[in-house]
This record gives C-alpha cells, sequence and structure tokens, in this order.
C-alpha cells in the first residue's frame, strides 16, 4: 500500500521555473492517486504573486494537494527538506540551480529537466530522473514512478547524497581552486 507523498518545489514563483507545468502534473496526478502533497516554497516574483498561485491551485481545484508557503530560510527551510520525499524542479530557464544541490544534500530524489547544467548534476535514474521540458504529464509520470516505488526513490536519493557529498561540497571545490593554483 502507498504512503502518502510529500513532494517539494524550492524557488521563486516563476513561470520559466516551471511552476505552471508543475501545478498542471499534479492536477493529473489528483486523478492517479490520493495520497500527495506538493509544497511549493519561495518568493513571489512580478510574475507571480501568492495571490496568483493561489487563484491557479483553485483553477485546477488543489487545494487538498498543494501547500503554499511563500518564502522560507534557514531552519523553516531544513525542516521541510526533511519532511518530503521527492524534490520537483521543472525549469526551463536555470543554468545552475543550487536548490538542487540542497534537495541533493538532503538526500532527495530529484526530478528536473535538462537545462543547463541539470543533467551534470542529475543521472537519469541514478540520483533523478529527467523529464522533457514543458511536458506536465511526463512529470506526473514521473513524480508516480517515485510513489509507487518508494525503495528505488529512497535509493536514487541515497544516490544523490553521496553525489553531493562527492562532488558539490565546499572543500571539494575549495580543494579544486587550490589545485588550480597551484598549477598556473
Amino acid at each position: 500500500m502507498r504512503t502518502k507523498v510529500e513532494y517539494l518545489y524550492l524557488g521563486n514563483l516563476m513561470i520559466g521555473k516551471g511552476i505552471y507545468i508543475l501545478l498542471d502534473a499534479c492536477e493529473k496526478l489528483k486523478t492517479e492517486f490520493q495520497q500527495f502533497t506538493c509544497h511549493f516554497a519561495g518568493a513571489e516574483t512580478s510574475e507571480l504573486s501568492m495571490q496568483d498561485m493561489h487563484r491557479e491551485v483553485q483553477k485546477r481545484n488543489l487545494q487538498n494537494y498543494v501547500q503554499i508557503h511563500g518564502p522560507l530560510y534557514n531552519q523553516e527551510k531544513e525542516v521541510l527538506l526533511n519532511q518530503v520525499n521527492v524534490f520537483v524542479f521543472p525549469t526551463y530557464i536555470d543554468c545552475f540551480p543550487l536548490v538542487i544541490l540542497e534537495a541533493m544534500k538532503h538526500g532527495l530524489p530529484v526530478i528536473a529537466t535538462p537545462e543547463g547544467a541539470i543533467p551534470d548534476m542529475i543521472k537519469d535514474g541514478e540520483n533523478g530522473i529527467i523529464v522533457e521540458q514543458k511536458n506536465s504529464t511526463a512529470l506526473a509520470k514521473a513524480m508516480k514512478q517515485l510513489a509507487d516505488e518508494p525503495q528505488q526513490a529512497l535509493l536514487m536519493g541515497h544516490k544523490g547524497q553521496e553525489m553531493y557529498n562527492n562532488f558539490y561540497t565546499q572543500e571539494w571545490y575549495l580543494n579544486n581552486i587550490l589545485n588550480i593554483l597551484r598549477k598556473a
């Protein structure tokens, strides 16, 4: 029996970060199964206000499936990152989204798009799932896959955390910079 899945989007509320695509995917998911919550945490922008987000949620009848938190910092953000099961970031405008590294640090499997450096961070099928940009059906399918296969999601999260610890820590970056400077 499937347990309730908690998804997380973390980032500014911008159309190009895939907000509407994720809401459309949630709308598809609610017809598939009832046990999920998708959390949206981020600051409003000139594109999308909190009021706009609530309106979009109501338009899709997702009030029982979506929680809008607004911007979260420090401990509040840490609590949410530790509460959820899957990180979802369907962007089509980012180069190197640091929020993906935060998710990996917390051992979360990541569902994202092949935008910018994301395919360097997320190895499809290993520490997450890469889906086609602007494709809510593919996104919903990936979200459902990790809900249906919690062991796979857990393994992907562990692999992502391992990749983070091996390649993305501050210590790793400092050592690489020092090695470059020594060679110069």
